[in-house]
């Protein structure tokens, strides 16, 4: 028996080739009549669209302000329920506003696209669908905002754009004065309330002072300690001099006296000191110092918190409120949008290449395919009885 010699690849390329070439004229019609029918398509059916496109810069970031914030309220859970960004969220609210269906819905009124797009569907919802093919919003490489619209008309798709960028910045602004207004009654009221609270510290502050005799305890010590120590150094002088004194001339002598009475007036103002009888003069009693000094210490600690705590308030006050009176542009346009009047679809040269090869390679395929099934007929081949049966059960008005 013999082998059959294998089919190499330039004898299979030959062989479509001339099947192709046995149906010259069926390849060409498959081939002319769809590229004609896609030219005339693409060049006088279809309409062009041109594309109008704008680079704007996304709002600053809050986060200095929030950062402060942060310490104060101890964490961003406060601050996110205030509405104030602890990151840049400001960028995710501008891309929220753009892709809004109300900002869609207002340009498609301002512009009556319902009619521009010949829109005859009964839902809203198509036709906003029909709106955000043509929309665009993304973040380029220099992480800028890139707004861009398609239509069929260049101007219109730059006035879309106008009308957008125009839009989301006064939406945003809203946003931000609706959000500085909240944090601002809050800081206000927390304000309030520190104001009154720092107030009553201060009162009562004061009454301590003043009951106690504490005005400077760092200073009253320090003297108290001192005057102290001259008593003792003193007393102890005089005890000297009432020693030799009893020695040379005895206790009745004028002398000996005389140091007996400055002795005892000695131990009355050291004892009256040791227990506080000189407080209005500033003279302090050294076995209550440690605790009046640690009372005032406190004291003063929380006025000073409360004063802090007051500035920080009335800082963020008076920001909330420049924030609110503020109506600057949040969006700045780096790169306008312009009347482009290159095309960007269809692409006729793409279009009109898919269709010629697609168009070839199914008329290569039906020419082959039919000069297979003759080689098959030729033989009888199982192959060709399965086609006949084929042909006949789908041609069944054929006899």
């Amino acid at each position: 028996m013999e082998k059959q010699e294998s089919i190499g690849f330039v004898e299979i390329c030959l062989r479509i080739l001339n099947n192709d070439l046995k149906h010259f004229k069926f390849v060409v019609a498959m081939v002319l009549i769809p590229t004609i029918v896609a030219f005339v398509m693409v060049m006088w059916v279809v309409k062009p669209k041109y594309a109008a496109a704008a680079i704007v810069t996304p709002p600053a970031s809050t986060q200095p302000m929030s950062g402060a914030l942060a310490g104060l309220m101890g964490g961003s859970g406060m601050s996110s329920l205030l509405g104030i960004s602890m990151d840049n969220e400001d960028v995710n609210a501008v891309w929220t506003i753009f892709n809004s269906w109300e900002l869609h819905d207002q340009a498609i009124a301002k512009f009556d696209l319902a009619k521009h797009y010949k829109f005859k569907g009964k839902f809203h919802a198509d036709l906003l669908k029909e709106f955000r093919k043509n929309f665009g919003l993304e973040l380029n490489k220099e992480d800028m905002l890139s707004i861009y619209f398609k239509d069929t008309d260049a101007k219109l798709a730059v006035d879309v754009v106008n009308f957008m960028l125009t839009k989301a910045d006064s939406a945003f602004n809203a946003f931000k004065t609706k959000q500085a207004r909240q944090s601002r009654e809050y800081f206000q009221s927390r304000l309030d309330s520190c104001e009154h609270a720092l107030d009553s510290l201060l009162k009562d502050f004061v009454d301590f002072q003043v009951k106690n005799n504490v005005y400077e305890p760092n200073v009253q010590i320090e003297a108290t300690i001192k005057y102290l120590s001259e008593l003792q150094a003193m007393r102890e002088e005089v005890g000297m001099e009432m020693n030799f004194e009893k020695l040379d001339r005895g206790e009745n002598s004028k002398r000996y006296q005389e140091l007996v009475k400055r002795m005892k007036g000695m131990n009355s103002a050291l004892g009256g000191t040791l227990k506080g009888k000189h407080r209005n003069i500033g003279i302090m009693e050294l076995q209550k110092a440690p605790e009046l000094y640690a009372e005032y210490m406190r004291r003063e600690a929380e006025i000073r918190i409360q004063e802090a705590m007051y500035k920080v308030l009335r800082q963020q006050s008076e920001q909330m409120r420049l924030e609110e009176a503020k109506m600057l542009t949040n969006l700045h346009v780096l790169e306008p949008p312009w009347e482009n009047d290159k095309k960007i679809s269809p692409k006729r040269g793409l279009i009109l290449a898919f269709t010629v090869f697609f168009s070839f390679f199914l008329a290569t395929l039906l020419s082959n395919f039919v000069e297979y099934m003759r080689s098959e007929s030729r033989t009888n081949g199982k192959t060709a009885s399965e086609w006949d049966f084929f042909v006949k059960k789908v041609c069944f008005w054929h006899k």
